[in-house]
C-alpha cells in the first residue's frame, strides 16, 4: 500500500438502520484500519459463553488461536474495567462460541466490509486490517482503545469516529467472539493489498443506540442486572465468583 496513503484518515455511515451508526478509519500506524458497525445479536438460549480462564479447546481448524482468544478478552475487560467516568453496570465479557463461528465465517470471505448483512441488525461487529506484520493480536485492537481520547461521556466524539471504543465498553454486550484470516489480493478502499491481515469482532448485545450511553455512571456494580446477584469481578457485574462458591461445595 503506497506510503502516502497512511496519512489518510476516512470516515462514513454505514447501514442505513435509522438507530445504528457505523465508522470507518485508516491509522497512519502499521496501516491499519479499523471499522465498527452496531447491531444486535440476540444468541439463542443455551447458547455456550466461556470466559477468559476457559477458551474452547476443540480440535478443528480454527481462525484464531486459544492465545489470541485470550488476549482478546483479556483485553476487552481490562478496558471495560477502567473507564472514565466509572461504570455502574459494567458486565463482565466472556467467549461466545456462536459469535466467533459467524466471525470465522466472514473473515473467510475476505471482505472489507461488515457481514453479513441479515445478521448486522442482531449484532454489533468491530473489523481491523493490517497490511504489515504484527507481533501481538492486541496490535489489531490497540487502536479502538485510542479512541477513548475523542470520547466525552455520555456520548460525544471530537475525532473522526468513536465508535469502535464504545462498543468495546456498551455495558450489556457482554459476549464476544472473534476470527483473524490471512487474505490475498484483498480490494481495500480502491487499492489492492497483497497480502492482509483482517481480524473480525463480534459482539452481543449490539452497543452503539445513537443517543445512547455507552453505560451508566456511578460506583462500579452498584447498578448491575437482578441476574447478577450483587456479584462483581475486577469493577464489573459478574457470575465468576458465585460459580467459585458453588463448586466449593461438590
Amino acid at each position: 500500500m503506497p506510503a502516502a496513503c497512511t496519512h489518510l484518515f476516512f470516515a462514513a455511515i454505514l447501514w442505513t438502520v435509522p438507530c445504528t451508526r457505523a465508522a470507518v478509519m485508516l491509522t497512519n500506524t502499521s496501516d491499519l484500519i479499523h471499522l465498527s458497525n452496531d447491531g444486535d445479536y440476540e444468541a439463542e438460549q443455551g447458547v455456550k459463553t466461556l470466559s477468559n480462564a476457559s477458551v474452547p479447546r476443540s480440535r478443528r481448524k480454527r481462525h484464531i488461536s486459544s492465545r489470541d482468544m485470550t488476549a482478546i478478552l483479556d483485553y476487552h475487560n481490562r478496558v471495560r474495567s477502567q473507564v472514565f467516568p466509572p461504570a455502574a453496570n459494567m458486565e463482565y465479557m466472556v467467549w461466545d462460541e456462536r459469535l466467533a463461528k459467524s466471525a470465522e465465517s466472514w473473515a473467510s470471505q475476505c471482505i472489507w466490509d461488515h457481514g453479513p448483512p441479515h445478521v448486522m441488525r442482531y449484532m454489533g461487529q468491530n473489523l481491523s486490517i493490517n497490511s504489515g506484520s504484527y507481533r501481538s493480536i492486541i496490535e489489531l485492537v490497540r487502536s479502538w482503545h485510542d479512541e477513548r481520547h475523542s470520547f466525552s461521556y455520555p456520548n460525544r466524539c471530537t475525532g473522526s469516529v468513536c465508535s469502535h471504543y464504545t462498543q468495546m465498553v456498551w455495558a450489556s454486550s457482554k459476549r464476544i467472539g472473534c476470527a483473524v484470516n490471512r487474505c490475498s489480493n484483498m480490494y481495500v478502499f480502491g487499492s489492492m493489498w497483497k497480502q492482509a491481515t483482517l481480524l473480525v469482532c463480534n459482539y452481543s448485545i449490539k452497543g452503539n443506540w445513537v443517543g445512547e450511553a455507552p453505560y451508566k455512571t456511578g460506583k462500579p456494580c452498584s447498578a448491575c442486572p437482578s441476574s447478577y446477584g450483587g456479584s462483581c469481578t475486577k469493577n464489573q457485574c459478574s457470575n465468576r465468583s458465585k460459580s467459585k462458591k458453588r463448586r466449593k461445595w461438590f
